[in-house]
């Protein structure tokens, strides 16, 4: 691009600023990014932890779900499950600490999980599922292994505390099921004498469920489990009511997901950069397990990406995951770009 064409588009985009910000190699295209304050020297200094998805399926029906409204018109290659030979190349070829293993979909829908909890652990690695299982499906021998292995968080999303208000949001799971599953657990923990994994009862708020808060909370404190109440972010669907309900829901990390592409990067179950778990069809168009987390990180999508959410002059790329999400829109509306340390 030519400079007075260049010069005469930022303007328009109201974005002559990014010169200042140390990012003109990368509104002009430029690849030789090795000086940017973003680019990874080397794989010493990569985040130890990462997001990598062991599953994009799902057997549950719940209405407002991403993957129930999607799954029937995703586009090929979307929807899977990790393999177990991507994860050993993925691992050995980093140095990871922890790695958080869900995101869209159920982990415990992955046939090769028990190879890959087993693998972590003789790896020292620490396997998470803070975003959440349903489990509804999963053997004896894999929830022996959660303990055995020491998995080490679990959050289990139920969403009320009876039969009759899980079946209303969890369609197609079964409550009674998820209790003995989490009943199963406890006696596995007993049994090898370890507190892992430790196990979060999520409770989103409903209008439909927020009579039953208090009943969670003992239901919670009688399987050991800590519990957190978040929010409906479809806030059209089963409003809460009343005060009570409004009051138990947990605060929001400010802006947790845009942060995640700079500490702990979401990974398709396929290798593809997502960025975060509010990605749905876009990436940055970057395999990790074809090209490295070295060289994925430093591609000048990402680079230019963190410079978006740093420096809000930078503009939006519409192919990005960031265009279709709704923390993006109230990052931009806040007026102040993250404020993250460099690579």
């Amino acid at each position: 691009m030519q400079r007075r064409t260049f010069i005469k588009n930022a303007i328009c985009l109201g974005c002559v600023g990014v010169f200042a910000s140390g990012c003109k190699d990368i509104l002009t295209g430029n690849n030789n990014l090795k000086n940017d304050k973003f680019y990874y020297k080397s794989k010493e200094n990569l985040p130890n932890q990462i997001r990598l998805e062991a599953c994009s399926l799902c057997q549950l029906s719940c209405p407002e779900c991403f993957i129930v409204k999607v799954k029937d018109k995703a586009p090929e290659g979307w929807l899977g499950y990790l393999r177990f030979k991507n994860f050993k190349k993925f691992v050995d070829d980093n140095n990871f600490k922890i790695i958080e293993l869900s995101n869209h979909g159920e982990i415990f829908l992955n046939p090769e999980l028990d190879d890959i909890i087993k693998y972590a652990y003789s790896k020292n690695i620490r396997l998470t599922a803070h975003n959440g299982v349903n489990l509804n499906t999963v053997s004896e021998a894999t929830l022996e292994n959660l303990v055995k292995y020491k998995f080490r968080h679990i959050t289990v999303s139920i969403d009320g505390a009876t039969p009759e208000t899980y079946a209303i949001y969890r369609r197609g799971g079964d409550f009674n099921t998820v209790i003995s599953n989490i009943k199963k657990i406890n006696y596995f923990k007993k049994k090898y004498n370890s507190k892992f994994p430790k196990l979060k009862y999520q409770f989103i708020v409903f209008g439909h469920n927020e009579h039953e808060i208090d009943k969670a909370r003992e239901l919670a404190h009688e399987l050991n489990m800590k519990i957190q109440f978040k929010k409906n972010y479809a806030s059209y669907y089963s409003p809460v009511t009343t005060k009570e309900g409004l009051l138990a829901i947990s605060p929001e990390k400010e802006y947790f997901g845009c942060k995640l592409l700079f500490d702990m990067p979401q990974i398709g179950y396929d290798g593809r950069l997502l960025g975060c778990y509010q990605s749905t069809f876009k990436d940055y168009g970057v395999n990790v397990f074809e090209k490295g987390l070295l060289e994925s990180l430093n591609s000048p999508n990402v680079i230019y990406a963190k410079h978006m959410l740093t420096d809000l002059g930078v503009p939006l790329k519409k192919e990005f995951p960031c265009a279709q999400c709704f923390n993006y829109e109230k990052l931009l509306k806040s007026k102040t770009g993250l404020k993250m340390s460099k690579a």
